[in-house]
């Protein structure tokens, strides 16, 4: 399992969004290529077992104390296309 990275102290609002911001493109990104290498089902198959998993509090036990970010990383990862290998 990853650890968890440490923010730094002081970091500012505008770069916690950059930092989300690029996270989530990194997690269509994961998407685009699962999709190019095994297909929209596996692609698919990754996303459920992602929000199964953040849901079930599997990746981080934390992100179920407050309702508002649960929501907010629910609906980011919900929102995430998966792509088909032929549109690509």
């Amino acid at each position: 399992m990853l650890e968890r990275p440490e923010i730094p102290s002081g970091i500012r609002l505008e770069l916690i969004n950059i930092v989300l911001n690029a996270q989530s493109l990194c997690l269509g990104h994961a998407l685009e290529h699962i999709a190019e290498a095994e297909g929209s089902e596996a692609a698919s198959k990754f996303k459920t077992e992602l929000l199964d998993s953040v849901k079930h509090g599997r990746i981080d036990m934390a992100l179920l104390e407050d309702t508002a970010t649960y929501d907010f990383v629910v609906a980011m990862i919900e929102g995430l296309p998966v792509a088909n290998p032929s549109t690509i």
